[in-house]
């Protein structure tokens, strides 16, 4: 049953144990059962979050809907960690074998991760075994901006607003990968991400599916060059390449004697130089390659192509001619770093909420994972994330010194902005702000990092820039995100071409 928000900084009981506090603002909440609705018209398509969250045994516990009227003149006294205004819901906590996240969704389409924080239970309250309830501080800064930049606007908390709040429960230990530590990613991704070397056809590159290469296959691959697909962050092959169009597919596996194929591998728990080490284990020796790489996948691809030797892999296993990245964080992106790390899973979970494409249940398990391992504490395992941190050994080791000769380097880069004003005050929001320092990006990879890559202040040498007849800028009037890129028929045209 609903209840008031009448602007006061007093808790308001929802019932069952859950409480929320919302100062300065009026209007209602609404806390439905599991059996309600999922995030229909405020989220993510139902039937590809049920997917995801039944393959980690998560389940909604509450949904809460918040719908804001207007403001009251109370100040408001409940502050975000970042010290931005908030709202404050306490729920029980379910004990030590349960965890739990809010996945926060509002009109705009943004999505947030929200972790506990545990708190003192009042008496008479519903408390778990460990007599605990859990708070969570959902940032409601938006309101003011949005409602200021233009009145009347889709916002959150404006004149008339509404956030979605979705409490997500799951055992601590997984009855198949065991309990979340600093290991469970690495298990995770071995029992549903396995290492392989695929063939991409056309007829089921799109498709989880798709021949793993054996050593049978390696007079075949030797009959000329081959293409290689290296996927991104959280996805596989057929996700992440799933956008590029059945033509070019086609026309590529021709043009390559039908020698395209595709790396699936971790890329939570294991770093770029662990990848290549696994995909050279899994390759003829010998082989000539092009590389077309997305994301996370392009330092994986660099490490094949410019230095093995560096990362104390074999230099003649393979020989790269070419590589093309898409969307690759040649100079990292701030988001991997600790400290945003959060918001790097916001922007991945918005980017698919606004722009669904292929592959949405792969790359929302593999945030799941990521959520489940911050969320216990164990960041420091997700060595496949911190590779993308600017300021991590990895990135230092990659971009000094001179890279090893003979292959060619081309770019796609995206600079996406929205146009909706209530959206881009709240992507803006307490995120690119800090960082992205407003420099154009594609919500997660700087736009100029992709073909012109810095390092410590310093311009990254060798074969960077990229020089401009090899890249492709996809303007902001293209509103092109970072896990569409491949539906972009100026990427496919660009693919035709430099893939000759």
């Amino acid at each position: 049953m609903p209840v008031e928000l009448t602007g006061s900084s007093a808790p308001v009981v929802l019932g069952a144990g859950y409480t929320l506090r919302a100062p300065g603002l009026r209007g209602r909440a609404d806390m439905a059962l599991p059996a309600a609705p999922g995030l229909r018209g405020a989220g993510l398509p139902t039937d590809q979050l049920e997917a995801a969250l039944g393959a980690h045994n998560v389940r909604i516990a509450r949904t809460i809907d918040l719908q804001i009227t207007d403001r009251a003149a109370e100040a408001t006294t409940v502050r975000a960690a970042s010290g931005a205004p908030a709202v404050e819901l306490e729920t029980p906590d379910f004990g030590e074998e349960t965890g739990q996240v809010v996945l926060a969704a509002d009109e705009s389409g943004v999505l947030r991760w929200h972790f506990p924080t545990p708190v003192g239970g009042d008496a008479g309250a519903t408390r778990g075994a460990d007599g605990r309830r859990m708070r969570y501080r959902i940032d409601a800064s938006p309101a003011d901006r949005a409602a200021d930049a233009q009145p009347g606007t889709r916002s959150l908390l404006g004149a008339v607003g509404r956030k979605v709040l979705k409490l997500l429960v799951y055992p601590v230990t997984d009855p198949i990968v065991g309990a979340i530590s600093e290991f469970f990613a690495e298990r995770w991704e071995g029992k549903n991400r396995p290492y392989r070397v695929r063939d991409f056809a056309p007829g089921d590159y799109a498709a989880p599916g798709g021949r793993t290469i054996d050593a049978g296959d390696a007079a075949r691959l030797a009959g000329g060059p081959a293409l290689l697909f290296v996927h991104g962050t959280f996805s596989t092959a057929h996700g992440g390449f799933g956008d590029v169009p059945p033509a070019l597919m086609q026309e590529l596996h021709a043009r390559y004697g039908g020698r395209v194929l595709a790396f699936d591998h971790h890329t939570l728990s294991h770093d770029p130089r662990r990848n290549v080490e696994e995909l050279l284990q899994r390759l003829p020796g010998g082989l000539e390659l092009d590389v077309v790489c997305h994301s996370r996948g392009g330092l994986v691809s660099r490490v094949l192509a410019e230095r093995p030797s560096r990362f104390g892999l074999p230099t003649d296993a393979v020989r790269v001619r070419r590589v093309v990245f898409v969307g690759v964080p040649n100079a990292g992106t701030q988001l991997a770093d600790p400290e945003h790390m959060v918001h790097f899973l916001d922007r991945m979970t918005t980017a698919l909420n606004l722009f669904p494409g292929t592959g949405v249940t792969d790359v929302l398990e593999g945030i799941l994972t990521a959520v489940k391992v911050i969320g216990h504490g164990a960041l420091k395992a997700l060595d496949g994330l911190a590779a993308m941190n600017p300021n991590g050994e990895f990135l230092k080791t990659l971009n000094a010194g001179a890279p090893e000769p003979g292959v060619e380097y081309y770019a796609v880069a995206a600079d996406y902005q929205p146009d909706d004003e209530g959206l881009k005050a709240l992507l803006l929001n307490g995120i690119a702000d800090r960082a992205f320092a407003d420099a154009a990006n594609d919500l997660v990879v700087p736009q100029l990092g992709v073909y012109e890559p810095t390092t410590g202040g310093n311009a990254v040498g060798g074969f960077f820039p990229i020089a401009e007849e090899r890249r492709l800028l996809l303007s902001r009037g293209a509103r092109v995100v970072h896990t569409r890129m491949f539906a972009h028929p100026e990427t496919s045209a660009k693919l035709s071409s430099w893939l000759s």
